[in-house]
Formats: structure tokens, C-alpha cells, sequence
């Protein structure tokens, strides 16, 4: 009898220092909340001086305007959102998930200045689909602003155990919490981000 209560408490503890391993923290959520105003900033700070011209213009056929960049943020924005509440809603994942993210987070925040390419496709192209300077930002910042409220609406909520999926280039399925989500998305904005102002400084961008 005593045995058997024994391995009962043994394997509720093991059970609880594997979901305990990953936890969302609270300073994750602080900084997390940080980083999408910060990037959100930083955008909207790099585009302030361009004129409608400007916003436009590509430097060469190969090349995205500020236009296309953030048509193509707040595409993918959207995608991320409805990503996020999707997972939300799915039924509770094995335990075992919770392993199979392990490096994650290093993996999203060193997608922001990874020098591998990758190209937009399908829905997350852009298409020029906004007529103004003004209305391509709105857009861009209403997808933004539901972005943080959906990690606040849920922030009591562990986003450690909720997961999205993808395939990388070796066509190897991987698995990410809903942190490391957020991260890839503000790692996106980075990288685009830092792509706007390299075109910003081309000699060939009219001043």
C-alpha cells in the first residue's frame, strides 16, 4: 500500500518538474510586451520621413518598396494572430511537446539577423493593396495592437503549452510554443525592419 502511494507522489512530482521545466515567466511576458512596442517603434520611426514617393518606391524590379515591407508585416501579422487563437483553442498537447521546443527561443530571436533567405508566398505577398502611406500603416498598426491583446487578454495563460507546428527546410517537422511564436513574429519585424533601412541607405533611393 505504502509502496504504491509512494511511486504516485514519485510520479506527480516527475510529472510536475517536466511541466515545470518551461513555464511562460513573468519576465518573459514584460519583456515580450516590450519588444512588440519597441519593434512596432522602430518602424514607424523608419518610415516617418518618407514621402509618399518615397513609401513607394523600389530601387530595382528585385527589390520591395516601404509600401510592399509593411503590406507584407501586417500580412503576416494576421496570419500569426489567427495562429495564436487557433492554438489556444485546441485540446490539451502531450507533455512530451514541452521537450521538443527546447532551444526555441534561440532559434526565433536568431531568426531576426540570420543571413538565410526566405521568401514570401501565397497570401503574404504583397500586392499593393493600400492606396495611401496612412492607410498601410493604420493597418499595419490595428494587427499590431491585436497582437498584445491577445497575450493580454491571456497572459494568466501559459503559453508554453500551447503549440504551433512547421516543417524547415529539411522538410523536419518542428514544434513551437506560443512564446517562441511571438518571438518569430518579432523577430519578422526586425528583419524586415533592418531590410527597409539598408534600402534607405542605397545610393539609389531618391532623396
Amino acid at each position: 500500500m505504502f509502496k504504491k502511494i509512494g511511486l504516485i507522489v514519485i510520479l506527480g512530482l516527475q510529472s510536475w518538474v517536466c511541466s515545470a521545466q518551461n513555464v511562460w515567466t513573468e519576465k518573459e511576458r514584460t519583456s515580450l510586451f516590450r519588444q512588440f512596442e519597441e519593434t512596432r517603434n522602430e518602424l514607424l520611426k523608419t518610415v516617418a520621413p518618407l514621402t509618399e514617393e518615397q513609401f513607394y518606391h523600389r530601387i530595382d524590379s528585385n527589390s520591395w518598396s516601404a509600401n510592399d515591407i509593411v503590406e507584407h508585416l501586417s500580412l503576416m501579422e494576421e496570419g500569426y494572430i489567427r495562429e495564436f487563437w487557433w492554438a489556444l483553442a485546441q485540446p490539451a498537447m502531450p507533455v512530451s511537446y514541452r521537450d521538443s521546443t527546447k532551444d526555441g527561443d534561440e532559434k526565433a530571436v536568431a531568426y531576426a539577423t540570420s543571413l538565410t533567405k526566405s521568401a514570401a508566398r501565397g497570401t503574404n505577398l504583397p500586392l499593393q493593396r493600400y492606396c495611401s502611406k496612412d492607410i498601410n500603416l493604420k493597418v499595419f498598426n490595428a494587427n499590431r495592437d491585436l497582437a498584445v491583446e491577445f497575450f493580454t487578454i491571456n497572459q494568466k495563460t501559459d503559453m508554453r503549452g500551447y503549440y504551433v507546428f512547421r516543417k524547415n527546410a529539411k522538410g523536419v517537422r518542428e514544434i513551437r510554443d506560443l512564446y517562441q511564436q511571438a518571438l518569430w513574429l518579432i523577430s519578422h519585424t526586425i528583419r524586415h525592419t533592418n531590410q527597409l533601412k539598408s534600402y534607405l541607405a542605397d545610393p539609389r533611393f531618391p532623396k
